[in-house]
């Protein structure tokens, strides 16, 4: 019996020790969940494309990011960060007056150009803000152009 006992206890102080040596293998450790959140970039009209007055018969006129009759926008978000700026495609704006149903009650408006210029090219300053100037090309006017106030609207996209 004495026998049976000093077996089991040896067993016993052999098995605790392979557990014991199997814990000692374990190994754990902490990570952290990270995110970072940017601010939302927003564009604010300031200024309407103005093409000014013209008589039936003018050539076409184009209105230069620069030049002080562009359309403006304001640009703002995270600070420092670059942004694609997307103007409307050639074909897709129309000015129109009275019910635009015919051709000399239309004006198409192509050629769109910005400042800084469309593509990847926005970079916010430090305070999250940056000046948009768009420009574009009035078709040339018919002579039987309808006389009246023109006007359509154009979507300017900013995107990071």
């Amino acid at each position: 019996m004495k026998k049976m006992i000093l077996g089991a206890s040896l067993f016993g102080v052999a098995t605790l020790g392979l557990m014991t040596i199997d814990t000692a293998k374990a190994a754990s450790t902490t990570a952290q969940a990270l995110a970072v959140v940017t601010a939302a970039i927003n564009i604010t009209q300031v200024a309407d494309l103005d093409f000014g007055s013209s008589v039936q018969g003018d050539v076409a006129k184009t209105v230069a990011p620069a030049d002080a009759t562009a359309a403006e926008f304001t640009v703002s978000g995270q600070p420092s960060t670059a942004y694609t700026i997307t103007l409307p495609a050639d074909g897709t704006i129309t000015m129109i007056t009275g019910g635009g149903a015919t051709a000399d009650e239309q004006i198409a408006v192509d050629t769109f150009a910005s400042s800084p210029a469309a593509g990847a090219n926005g970079m916010l300053d430090g305070t999250g803000s940056e000046t948009l100037k768009v420009g574009a090309t009035r078709a040339a006017l018919s002579g039987t152009q309808v006389a009246g106030n023109y006007a359509a609207t154009f979507t300017v996209d900013v995107v990071y």
